[in-house]
């Protein structure tokens, strides 16, 4: 390696050093559970995957953690939790979870950098502040992408943006032999972290790998492989989109609310090139991602239809392509900047005090807390300074880093809080005092009080971890898209609780209903209710429906008498499917005329009018089925297991209602069912007095797993020919 490239790798070691000491690389190290927004649920289905599915050879099947269950990474997604699975073995849980995370930041930072970096020093020291810039941006905080919407629990569309961004520059930048297969690698990895970037960067790639002037085989080669890393997830998650919670965000409708104050000073910086006489330039950008990425976004947010992708999902797209034109300008202009000034001494001069302003800024403002933090970032800025003390455009990169850095304003408490881990809050022992008395009840399906004040555990989330430290489940759990009971939940616990979330739109809520909540907890077969606060706790002692248990400061457990089995008793209307076609387009887009199952099943829910609607074409052979004394049900040895159900009854062949959510791929060894059945559970008819169901591989699955082999077996045998012929 000569001295300029050894000069290169020493920056840019020292820059992301840089990062690595901001994001906390010493906390990350620490033996805690991160906490935080969603980050601190998200640690109860990832550590599923690592023991339940990837240990068997999966990366989906059931979880019973939440919500009366629900099907696990079927429509989230695995690959932050598959690297989690990766360090497990050398890492404990807690620290693997805090690396993928941060390994997200980095690789998003050095993503930006690939794709402004001409292969120059310059180049790559603007790179990096491109990435940095875009990764500390915090006028948003949940749409994904950067460290605030990572740190809220966005990490799996932090690692989709990045391999996005890394797929576009295999393609058009790199000059890596192989850099085709690696573009396809990329794009598969951001299908797999997150569908919504892979749906932006999707139609630019095809684009690009279409122009790419690679050999045929080798392109059909590389799609081969992109067909055997995502076709068995994403054809799944597609066809079963209906049992999928359609959340009902609201649309933004104001240009303020795309345009974000971080990013008006770059959008000045481009109206200057532009009267400074650059048009050309600019011009020639207008095929390149950037502004594909501006344009898409710009038009995504205020033309798109409103439906499963809500509009301000495409912020950080905007942000990150206006980040993109402003720093590949930079680069193209930077001699042409720096040139015109006499003196560059002088220059150089200016720059210097200039960072050391922000860094003593950065210093000042954040050494009461995180001193050790503070000066080993300006430690490593001293050193970088040092090697590149006389390269005028080293400093003029340097500078928008420090800037950077500088103007932070909450993300260093973020992190802190986030990595910390329960273990480090001063309030964790009141939750593992509770969790330790449930755990001497029966294990059972727990619903709870939620709060904003729960934040000081961590996150108001915390109680979702109820199945990681106890034998119980928890009915409200973080992936609320995943299952079909989550809107019951909701409206349910809106009357137990003294301010409820209301996260899903358009539902009627029951406020301050305590008594039908407690109604509908017996539904949903709830068996323990925990309050939180002294009204809701003093109603629930005050309901004869309800058992007091034990206190646990400042919480209180109540026992609720409720059946996991119930024979059908009630009146039933059958649901007349629609088309394939027609579930998906409702499930995609928004459509309040067509009547879908849910919304026929929660009328009827929320009525109480003992009628149960069941998705089954004709049910004149089940009215027969139909019990008309519920006391004459005896349901013994009740068990629930990730992947199978079973129970003995005494009431063979009549309809039985199962309070598990439903899903397609559970199937009864003897009998018929099961139907979905208001609210959301399963119906089945047994044949015999032992029952058994499981959840099992669809036809279609098994399909599509024989045929991603295939391609994978092609695109091999194409490699080898490839290689022999070229030999």
């Amino acid at each position: 390696m000569n001295l300029k490239g050894f000069s290169k790798t020493l920056s840019n070691t020292i820059l992301f050093s840089i990062l690595l000491v901001f994001l906390r690389i010493d906390l990350v190290f620490s033996d805690s559970l991160p906490t935080g927004g969603d980050m601190g649920a998200h640690i109860v289905p990832t550590k599923f995957f690592v023991s339940e599915l990837i240990s068997n050879l999966k990366i989906s099947g059931w979880s019973n953690d939440w919500f009366a269950g629900y099907p696990a990474y079927y429509f989230y997604f695995p690959l932050p939790p598959i690297i989690v699975a990766i360090l497990s073995p050398v890492f404990p849980f807690g620290i693997a979870f805090k690396i993928m995370v941060v390994a997200s930041l980095v690789l998003l930072v050095f993503s930006i950098q690939k794709l402004i970096s001409q292969e120059n020093t310059i180049s790559s020291h603007l790179g990096f502040a491109a990435g940095l810039l875009f990764l500390l941006t915090e006028s948003f905080t949940i749409f994904g992408g950067n460290l605030a919407s990572s740190l809220a629990g966005q990490y799996s569309f932090t690692y989709s943006l990045a391999f996005g961004n890394l797929s576009i520059y295999f393609l058009t930048k790199s000059n890596l032999k192989n850099s085709l297969y690696y573009s396809s690698l990329c794009i598969s990895f951001c299908m797999l972290s997150h569908i919504i970037p892979f749906i932006i960067f999707i139609p630019i790639y095809s684009l690009y790998f279409l122009k790419n002037r690679s050999e045929i085989l080798k392109k059909i080669s590389s799609f081969l492989i992109f067909l055997f890393l995502t076709i068995r997830f994403s054809i799944s998650l597609f066809t079963n989109l209906e049992y999928t919670t359609n959340m009902t965000y609201s649309p933004y409708r104001n240009i303020s609310d795309l345009i974000k104050p971080d990013i008006l000073p770059l959008i000045l910086l481009s109206v200057i090139f532009l009267l400074s006489g650059q048009s050309k330039k600019v011009f020639k950008n207008l095929f390149s991602l950037e502004m594909y990425l501006i344009l898409s976004s710009f038009l995504l947010f205020f033309y798109g239809p409103e439906g499963a992708l809500w509009n301000g999902r495409v912020v950080p797209f905007f942000i990150l392509g206006t980040i993109l034109f402003v720093f590949n300008l930079l680069t193209q202009n930077i001699y042409l900047l720096t040139s015109k000034f006499q003196g560059h001494i002088l220059l150089s001069l200016i720059y210097l005090v200039i960072s050391f302003f922000l860094l003593f800024n950065y210093y000042s403002r954040w050494n009461d807390r995180y001193e050790v933090t503070a000066l080993f970032i300006i430690s490593l800025f001293l050193i970088l300074y040092f090697f590149n003390v006389n390269k005028l455009n080293q400093l003029f990169s340097f500078l928008f880093i420090t800037l950077t850095i500088s103007t932070v304003s909450f993300l260093p408490h973020w992190l802190n809080w986030n990595f910390t881990g329960y273990e480090g809050k001063a309030e964790w022992g009141e939750i593992t005092s509770l969790y330790n008395k449930l755990n001497n009840l029966s294990s059972g399906r727990i619903m709870w009080e939620p709060s904003p004040d729960l934040n000081k555990y961590g996150t108001p989330m915390v109680l979702m971890t109820i199945p990681m430290f106890t034998d119980h489940e928890s009915v409200e759990g973080l992936y609320f898209d995943s299952s079909i009971t989550t809107p019951y939940h909701f409206v349910t616990i809106s009357g137990l609780a003294e301010r409820p979330s209301n996260p899903v739109g358009g539902l009627s809520y029951i406020n301050g209903n305590f008594d039908k909540g407690v109604r509908y907890m017996k539904h949903l077969g709830v068996d323990y209710f925990i309050t939180y606060t002294d009204s809701i706790s003093n109603k629930a002692t005050n309901s004869p429906e309800l058992e007091f248990l034990f206190a646990s400061s400042p919480f209180k457990v109540f026992r609720v008498n409720s059946d996991k089995v119930e024979l059908v008793t009630s009146e039933l209307i059958n649901f007349s499917q629609p088309s394939f076609y027609e579930r998906i387009s409702n499930s995609v887009f928004k459509n309040p005329l067509e009547e879908s199952f849910f919304t026929l099943s929660m009328k009827e829910f929320q009525k109480e009018d003992n009628i149960r609607i069941i998705d089954k074409s004709s049910i004149d052979e089940i009215q027969n089925t139909l019990s008309t004394d519920e006391a004459q049900l005896n349901i013994t040895d009740f068990k629930l297991k990730n992947n199978q159900l079973t129970f003995t009854t005494n009431q063979p062949g009549k309809l039985h209602l199962i309070k598990v959510s439903y899903f397609p791929n559970w199937t009864i060894e003897d009998g018929d069912g099961p139907y979905r059945i208001t609210p959301s559970f399963m119906a089945v008819i047994p044949n015999s007095n032992d029952v058994k169901l499981t959840f099992e591989t669809t036809a279609l699955e098994r399909l599509l797993s024989i045929f991603s082999y295939l391609c994978l077996t092609i695109s091999l045998l194409l490699i080898i020919y490839r290689m022999k012929r070229h030999a």
